[in-house]
């Protein structure tokens, strides 16, 4: 079976994407294994190995929701890391009626990839984001950093590189 970038649903909020994704196609990191500054060299070249420094990156997440008619925004503490341009919002409903707000934002850097990163994996409240080029995807939350792609080849080269700190909870190309 082929596996396409194109076949996640980003916005689903009741399922991420790497649950979405085939096994042999992902692989999880924990957060928690770079809370400590000694870790975050690993941690850039974790994210330069996904996306190179000339990557048209995309940046994609839930933003706020709706209580009524009151936007509640989510603290993002993007700007710090993010120069903000070509900014689209989406609008989602879930079964339960609530109304959500996400964005998708062009022309990230792989330095801003790694900023958002770090402060999330260093306890900075962020919401749930995904980092995404037409062939690979880089979820992160305050617990993993997900990532999904489409050439096996390259996954398994960057889960050698990283084969330590790579999760093994759950099915991934690690564990195959």
């Amino acid at each position: 079976m082929s596996f396409s970038i194109e076949q996640l649903d980003f916005l689903n909020i009741d399922t991420t994407i790497y649950f979405q994704t085939p096994a042999s196609h992902r692989l999880r990191l924990l957060t928690s294994d770079f809370e400590n500054n000694s870790n975050l060299p690993i941690l850039r070249a974790f994210v330069h190995s996904i996306f190179p420094v000339h990557s048209l990156i995309s940046m994609t997440g839930i933003i706020g929701y709706y209580i009524g008619s009151t936007r509640i925004w989510e603290k993002q503490h993007l700007k710090d890391a993010v120069r903000i341009s070509n900014w689209k919002e989406t609008y989602l409903t879930d079964e339960g009626g609530t109304k959500y707000m996400a964005m998708t934002v062009k022309d990230i850097t792989a330095d801003a990839v790694y900023a958002l990163c770090k402060q999330t994996a260093q306890g900075r409240k962020c919401s749930n984001l995904m980092f995404h080029t037409e062939d690979r995807v880089l979820y992160i939350s305050a617990d993993v950093l997900d990532l999904a792609m489409t050439d096996q080849g390259k996954l398994r080269e960057i889960c050698s590189e990283f084969h330590p700190i790579i999760d093994t909870y759950h099915s991934n190309i690690k564990t195959m």
